[in-house]
């Protein structure tokens, strides 16, 4: 098992401590691949919407729109699909690929990414807000000393895909984060770089669809 978070290091900003990566850099192409990549084109995560700070509509809501910025914003061959709510509290290599808010804190760690992996790629991932440390806020108004659902989960699903941290400014895969930012929910450049990198798009385009409805006329 690996894990990856956001760490405070100062009021108002996380930095992510990685404990297995491989770096890429060259110029704005600084991403960083912690090595495993999902085999399947598409796999499944289920939502625990149970917190202290709002309602579960909310959460669902947020962690949905954070999830679906790397699907959205790029080409990338992969991507999570939700499977909706879960009961589901532990953290464990089960293959369910998990998200949950604890009652509990872990320092200074806002967010903690784990995942499992073998010969074959990743297997498991789950990710956990450490709730009793922080205050969660949902949508773009409103935060105030706390952080959005969806830019810390934009971050947090970035791990979950593979990725580590860039050292490229206002990426979201940047190490450190403001209080109540709406920056890393928009992809940069280098993140999409990234994904891209680990997941190729796909070179076969769909061929064009045969017209119907039309009457050939031949005229003089």
């Amino acid at each position: 098992m690996m894990t990856t978070g956001w760490r405070r290091i100062a009021p108002g900003f996380f930095s992510v401590v990685l404990l297995a990566a491989l770096t890429h850099s060259s110029g704005l192409r600084a991403f960083t691949l912690n090595g495993p990549s999902w085999a399947a084109p598409s796999v499944p995560y289920s939502l625990n919407p149970a917190n202290l700070d709002l309602p579960a509509n909310a959460v669902e809501a947020a962690i949905l729109e954070g999830a679906t910025a790397w699907a959205t914003q790029t080409n990338a061959s992969f991507g999570f699909s939700y499977a909706g709510r879960s009961s589901h509290t532990t953290l464990t290599n089960d293959a369910v690929n998990l998200v949950i808010f604890r009652n509990a804190s872990s320092g200074s760690t806002i967010a903690t990414t784990y995942y499992w992996y073998n010969s074959s790629g990743l297997l498991d991932a789950d990710i956990v807000f450490w709730d009793a440390g922080f205050d969660f806020f949902s949508g773009s108004s409103g935060c105030a000393s706390g952080f959005y659902i969806e830019d810390v989960a934009a971050h947090e699903f970035g791990h979950a895909l593979g990725l580590g941290h860039t050292n490229v400014g206002g990426a979201t895969m940047y190490p450190s984060i403001s209080y109540c930012s709406t920056g890393p929910r928009s992809l940069h450049a280098d993140d999409i770089a990234g994904l891209e990198a680990l997941y190729p798009p796909s070179s076969q385009s769909s061929p064009p669809s045969i017209p119907t409805g039309f009457r050939i006329v031949i005229t003089p």
